[in-house]
């Protein structure tokens, strides 16, 4: 299930820079109020797997079609942004998720510059047809990283290296088990990845400004993916990569790109 949302400014025009955390909170925040259960325990739990968690929750980037950025500031030039939220389907919830968000207030920032929201139209997009080989565009950083569990080193990993696509292919794998709870069918290929555009680097501070700060670098890129179409469908509506609920992975099909705002308006 994938949502564009249309965000109307209701108070200030500034963000910071690195809003992609705050913007997290808020969207939790709205679900909360629809919610509690299921908001703590998409939050805490998700789909688990032999310890593993997944939450196959993600969104893009704003579309702010006009923007000016000075220091570590974002300020917004226009009455309204876009935003996607997807979820890996759970049509159950569908009218719930599409309820809450309507006419909903939303406040995104910190302690220097918040600006207030208000959810003016919401609307399910419809599917796309999956196929065995698509094109997407990461409207969301991608962020993958190779885990060295002896010695607890993590190295985060470019497009351009041979281990992302691979893991990649594994993360997707281990969100199918999660989800369904049962092992991919062992004819599926191995997903194959194309970089199609220099990967551009953006690095995203989770709980910037305090003694938790972390700072991770993922990439937007435009890319092919070859594979079965089912682990590419939740790719595109759970996220690919990692921490997809933090605002990473979150990606388009680039025949679709016309009903979205320009890449230039993505920050």
């Amino acid at each position: 299930m994938r949502l564009k949302l249309i965000l109307k400014l209701l108070d200030g025009n500034c963000l910071p820079c690195n809003y992609m955390y705050e913007l997290s909170s808020a969207l939790y925040k709205v679900l909360n109020e629809g919610n509690t259960d299921f908001t703590t325990w998409l939050h805490d739990k998700g789909y688990c797997k032999e310890k593993k968690s997944f939450k196959l929750f993600t969104f893009s980037n704003l579309y702010i079609p006009r923007f000016k950025i000075e220091g570590d500031r974002l300020g917004i030039l226009t009455d309204t942004v876009q935003l996607i939220v997807s979820f890996y389907p759970i049509e159950a919830i569908e009218a719930f998720v599409m309820g809450v968000f309507r006419n909903r207030r939303m406040e995104i920032g910190d302690r220097k510059s918040r600006v207030a929201f208000e959810v003016m139209t919401v609307e399910r997009l419809a599917e796309p047809e999956f196929t065995p080989k698509m094109t997407f565009k990461a409207i969301s950083p991608v962020f993958v990283e190779e885990q060295f569990p002896d010695t607890s080193r993590t190295v985060h990993l470019t497009p351009g290296d041979p281990r992302f696509a691979e893991l990649l292919h594994l993360n997707l794998l281990e969100k199918y088990r999660a989800f369904h709870q049962q092992e991919p069918d062992p004819q599926w290929p191995v997903t194959r990845l194309r970089v199609l555009s220099a990967p551009k680097a953006k690095t995203i501070a989770l709980r910037a400004g305090t003694p938790q700060e972390t700072k991770m670098k993922g990439y937007l890129f435009n890319f092919e993916l070859q594979g079965e179409p089912e682990l590419l469908r939740l790719g595109y509506y759970g996220g690919f990569g990692r921490l997809n609920s933090q605002g990473f992975g979150c990606t388009e099909i680039i025949r679709l790109i016309q009903s979205i705002s320009s890449p230039k308006a993505d920050v």
